[in-house]
């Protein structure tokens, strides 16, 4: 999957904006607060809906302006073509559409354009909180099991109602109903996720041995709740304790990745140029295996590249990246500087300035 065409309008500080990316890696450069990381933030927009930065929606809206539009000519790899374009206006409302006609599922166009974004603030993969990583795990499950979608979503709208009757006096009349389905579809988001790790880890592992030779990974998946027993049975045993909290306490929406090097987790024992390097692999592997298993190729997005990277780190990334043969695009505020770790035979140029974007 590549991006032929990018148009913005109206998006951040682009009136408007035209490119035409190339097949394989494009540099972005520019000074900083020129607009480079909003080209690469209105990708990120095609593949999630939403900005990856700090602040609401209506902050991608230029000044004064009532609406943005995102537009994009993609091709897949057995040479389809597609028009996606994702519309948001100041009161909040998205239109989306895919070859002209109107779309009412996000998951339809993200499937168009999976992207796969590194930025600084990335390592919260492995710092932040159990959330980003199970977010992690269902990006990849999206994109390979079809059949995860309508199991998350039919999942989510159960933790959502059974929530609510938590909270009520008719929770203990109403519960078996709700529990059976909460239990029947939890089990499946667990089989999805668990399938999908034991199949990605020795991939990413081999990545790994070359990345940071000098440490030992281990990734451990917990389901969210006692693993000796079925979620229906968790179910009962904290149900006490459901009541008291009024939300469900076990889950798969309480499914953890936790990571280990050493037999330590990651965050006690590497630097931050490691842990990033980690984050790095977890991401370009996690779009390998999607080739692998689907024949789609992502779309990596990094802004910022060199941040944190020490310049052994930084060939063994660009190096990987450049040897992924897909669509890259990189931001930096000098691209000369990362111009020779990136070549490729159609690398591209962008210059950002003003709100205006030029091929160099």
């Amino acid at each position: 999957m590549f991006l032929e065409s990018l148009s913005l309008s109206q998006f951040r500080n682009f009136p408007s904006a035209v490119i035409t990316p190339g097949k394989t890696v494009n540099i972005i450069s520019g000074a900083n607060g020129s607009g480079k990381t909003s080209l690469i933030e209105a990708i990120y927009c095609l593949g999630f809906g939403r900005s990856f930065r700090p602040g609401t929606y209506r902050q991608l809206i230029r000044n004064d302006e009532s609406q943005f539009t995102v537009f994009a000519r993609v091709t897949e790899q057995d040479g389809r073509k597609h028009q996606v374009g994702y519309q948001r206006n100041t009161t909040g409302e998205v239109q989306l559409r895919i070859d002209h006609a109107k779309e009412k599922r996000f998951s339809a166009l993200a499937r168009l354009v999976p992207v796969q974004l590194m930025t600084p603030e990335s390592i919260e993969l492995v710092l932040g909180g159990p959330k980003v990583r199970r977010q992690f795990i269902d990006w990849g499950v999206f994109h390979v099991e079809h059949s995860f979608y309508s199991d998350w979503v039919g999942f989510s709208k159960l933790l959502k109602q059974r929530n609510s009757l938590l909270k009520m006096k008719r929770f203990h009349q109403e519960h078996q109903y709700w529990d059976e389905k909460f239990s029947e579809f939890g089990e499946r988001i667990h089989q999805h996720r668990t399938k999908y790790i034991e199949a990605f880890l020795p991939v990413l592992k081999q990545r790994l041995v070359s990345f940071l030779p000098d440490y030992e990974f281990d990734f451990y998946l917990r389901s969210g709740w006692d693993k000796e027993i079925r979620l229906c049975d968790a179910l009962v045993k904290h149900r006490e304790q459901d009541l008291r909290y009024g939300h469900s306490t076990v889950g798969p929406h309480k499914a953890e990745l936790k990571i280990l090097a050493n037999g330590e987790e990651v965050k006690n024992l590497l630097s931050r140029g490691q842990l990033k390097l980690l984050v790095a692999a977890l991401k370009l592997v996690q779009g390998e295996y999607l080739q692998q298993q689907t024949g789609v190729q992502c779309i990596y997005l990094v802004d910022d590249i060199t941040a944190e990277l020490d310049s052994v780190s930084q060939e063994k990334f660009c190096g990987a990246l450049v040897a992924s043969n897909s669509q890259v695009f990189v931001s930096a505020i000098n691209g000369d500087d990362v111009h020779a770790q990136l070549k490729t035979k159609d690398t591209k140029m962008f210059h950002v300035e003003h709100g205006t974007v030029k091929e160099q």
